[in-house]
């Protein structure tokens, strides 16, 4: 059987949710895919879990990428290396994604109903009590009722989507080049799916359902950050920043209000650390207006 569609997996310490998920993409009721695991150096065992599975799975690979990339240079790895063979789609997500088994199969209908005019679709993300996950609501278009034979086949216009669940029309991700490797983590799908949008329309599969299998079902917000994991909001801020500059002036005002928004809410709403909160926010504001990483085809 041909195989149309990679799916692109990136993993990071997270051995047994990586089994979870590459189980969950075994059990998928098509099986015209293969499965591209990239992982970022983990110490867990997670090279010999696919090892094990690549015993039984002629359809699965690996690839160390010997230091942590983070997650944007985690699927920017893969996507070069995708990029480069012969396949129709590319299905991206994160270990600790779990497709429910008709979620590949809704995707390629959609694609077909489309008739692949489409630059991504994106999956509907439920947490774990089956609610919708808040950090994956993709980002809808203002016409998202103009055509109401989309409504019909459980489709919605959106302009952005997260990597959890991304299902993408090689054709388009080729003219558009790969996700921002130096995002390393945060906004590397806003950014990737932004460029995506511009080219064709990207939908959201209501019929396509994945758990992501996150601690919480919560946006990522550093006014309420555990202490351990606030560093990282520095690349959050950053990158949204650089977002904010493909839209301008505007775009950056727009943004700049938000920041002033966040710096009011740490003040007034978080209960530790909050002049390394407010120290992040500046740093992350005024990196990201000077941040220009290349985008590599």
């Amino acid at each position: 059987m041909e195989k149309i569609t990679a799916v692109l997996v990136v993993t990071y310490n997270r051995v047994n949710l990586l089994k979870e998920n590459i189980e969950a993409l075994l059990n998928q009721t098509r099986n015209d895919l293969d499965i591209y695991i990239v992982d970022n150096a983990s110490s867990d065992g997670t090279a010999e879990l696919v090892e094990k599975y690549m015993e039984n799975n002629s359809n699965i690979f690996y690839y160390n990428t010997d230091s942590n990339l983070g997650g944007a240079g985690g699927f920017s790895y893969g996507l070069r290396i995708i990029y480069r063979k012969n396949y129709r789609y590319c299905w991206i997500m994160d270990d600790d994604t779990v497709p429910m088994e008709k979620a590949y199969e809704s995707l390629v209908n959609k694609a077909q109903i489309l008739k692949d005019e489409f630059s991504f679709l994106c999956s509907y993300v439920k947490w774990t009590d089956g609610k919708l996950c808040r950090m994956n609501i993709p980002g809808v278009k203002r016409e998202l009722f103009s055509k109401f034979d989309l409504l019909e086949n459980h489709l919605l216009f959106v302009k952005t989507a997260s990597f959890v669940s991304l299902f993408v029309n090689m054709d388009i991700a080729k003219r558009v080049g790969l996700p921002i490797k130096e995002f390393f983590i945060y906004g590397d799908d806003c950014e990737y799916t932004l460029r995506l949008s511009n080219v064709k329309n990207g939908y959201w599969d209501f019929d396509s359902v994945v758990i992501h299998k996150m601690p919480r079902n919560a946006n990522v917000d550093i006014v309420t950050e555990s202490i351990d994991r606030l560093d990282r909001h520095y690349y959050n801020v950053r990158n949204l920043t650089y977002i904010a500059k493909k839209y301008g002036w505007d775009g950056i005002l727009v943004f700049l209000l938000r920041t002033i928004g966040d710096f009011i809410r740490v003040i007034l709403l978080s209960k530790s650390c909050k002049l390394k909160r407010l120290a992040i926010i500046c740093k992350g504001f005024f990196a990201g207006i000077i941040f220009n990483p290349k985008i590599e085809k």
